[in-house]
């Protein structure tokens, strides 16, 4: 439930904001963008005559100067809990010729019932002062007050019993002790609290060639990382899991032993480009979408930790019958490596422009609990179906049903030889996506572990890929 509308070049799949967002910019727009082709239609090219460069009669005039716009933002999945909360946009239309807008300001309150919070403030702007260039800046405050950490590597166990008390009365009299569960160490014991404030993002975008798009970048993270829980947050008295790994020197920030507050600064710049040849950003039916970057952080950056970090990002559309867009297949290959100094909170995550968490959770493997493996370097393997069952137009706008299924699979290592053992964890399920003009995508996935007993429901905003 975290998302940058920055990250990538217009819309970004899997995001609360921006698909709310979306709705916003479709209620206002004009009734002609629901004449699409229906899913099962052949595409063609209409010939060069006066007649096609005409628009209709009926297109309003565009939208010129300043618009407010807000809406409210809810999202559902089983790790986080439910995410309420609204966005404000001021958008400035200039003299509306300029596509989508010449400046905007975004801002976000979003937070969920398992104590998640990302608020935002966000600034756009196309084509900065008249450039080629894509500008974007970020300002957040983000917190997760029970992040998960069940250990390093692919092998990293999760003992259930370690955690769980069904009298959850009893942990209030004393946290460390659990009635019928002689291997309870602590409801807390697999999670810390993590907050960052302010975190900032710089983007700069520019297309470079047809497909082909350069982007630059800078990040700011001031994390703090609290390990231990009061008795009011039901913590217990002895280690947290987190808290024996960095006793054991497993991670990397703790030569000074734990702290009750640990501060975990990064400062990194960001390079790479994009291939995009997808036929409709937000519901691909073809064509094909690839990122390659390079990223680093340093002292004379700002960053406590000298480290480097390189991601490699493919997703793939294919029709299944030819002639048509009502069966597509997609495919994501989504691989990242962090080497040098590598701080805690840096390893749940995927890097490039999206930065989304895994392994497990709505953005990576569904059934498998979020971040379930984290380590420096990570492989993820995505596979869908979709076909679009029912689609046609309702009020003047085109409206899709379509159903999917999906395998979700991925890797991660403690170490760059690469050796460590574990195979691929997996997971299956099927979902349903609601598409409203082809742009806002409602999704809803039910997923289950394979490669282990989790399961997981996510209600969320656009498709994984």
């Amino acid at each position: 439930m975290r998302w940058n509308p920055l990250q990538v070049p217009h819309r970004a799949p899997g995001s609360p904001l921006l698909l709310t967002l979306t709705l916003c910019l479709v209620l206002r727009a004009p009734a002609a963008q629901a004449h699409q082709a229906p899913p099962d239609a052949p595409v063609e090219t209409p010939p060069a005559t006066s007649e096609s460069r005409v628009e209709p009669s009926d297109t309003p005039p565009r939208r010129t100067g300043w618009d407010l716009q807000g809406l409210p933002i809810l999202n559902f999945n089983t790790d986080e809990g439910f995410g309420y909360g609204a966005l404000v946009m001021l958008v400035d239309r200039a003299d509306g010729t300029h596509e989508p807008f010449r400046y905007s300001l975004l801002a976000q309150f979003l937070q969920t019932t398992r104590q998640v919070a990302s608020h935002q403030l966000i600034f756009d702007a196309p084509r900065f002062l008249g450039s080629p260039w894509r500008v974007g800046v970020e300002a957040a405050y983000t917190r997760a007050r029970f992040a998960p950490y069940y250990g390093l590597g692919n092998t990293a166990e999760r003992i259930r019993e370690y955690a769980t008390c069904e009298d959850r009365d009893a942990l209030e009299d004393n946290p460390d002790v659990c009635p019928g569960n002689p291997d309870f160490r602590g409801l807390r014991y697999y999670t810390y609290d993590l907050k960052s404030l302010p975190r900032l993002r710089l983007n700069l975008r520019r297309a470079v060639a047809r497909s082909w798009n350069l982007f630059l970048g800078y990040r700011f993270r001031p994390d703090r990382v609290v390990p231990r829980y009061s008795a009011d947050d039901l913590g217990q008295s002895g280690d947290s899991k987190l808290m024996e790994d960095a006793k054991a020197g497993v991670l990397e920030g703790f030569e000074e032993g734990v702290p009750r507050s640990i501060p975990a600064r990064t400062s990194e710049v960001l390079a790479g480009l994009q291939y995009d040849t997808r036929d409709v950003e937000a519901s691909p039916s073809s064509g094909m979408f690839h990122e390659l970057s390079v990223r680093g952080g340093a002292g004379p950056l700002g960053s406590q930790f000298d480290y480097w970090g390189a991601t490699l990002h493919a997703r793939f559309y294919l029709p299944v019958l030819p002639g048509s867009r009502r069966l597509v297949a997609g495919a994501r290959v989504l691989a990242d490596v962090l080497g040098g100094e590598v701080p805690l909170t840096l390893l749940p995550f995927f890097g490039g422009l999206e930065g989304k968490d895994g392994l497990g959770g709505v953005y990576s493997a569904r059934g498998l609990l979020l971040r379930r493996f984290q380590g420096p370097a990570k492989l993820l393997l995505n596979g869908e179906l979709r076909w679009t069952a029912l689609s046609g137009g309702l009020f003047g706008q085109q409206f899709g049903l379509t159903l999917v299924g999906f395998v979700d699979s991925g890797r991660v290592w403690r170490n760059l030889d690469f050796q460590e053992g574990g195979g691929l964890k997996t997971s299956a399920g099927g979902g349903l996506r609601i598409a409203w003009n082809r742009e806002f995508v409602i999704r809803a996935d039910y997923g289950v572990g394979l490669s282990e007993s989790t399961s997981g429901f996510y209600l969320d905003f656009g498709h994984l890929f």
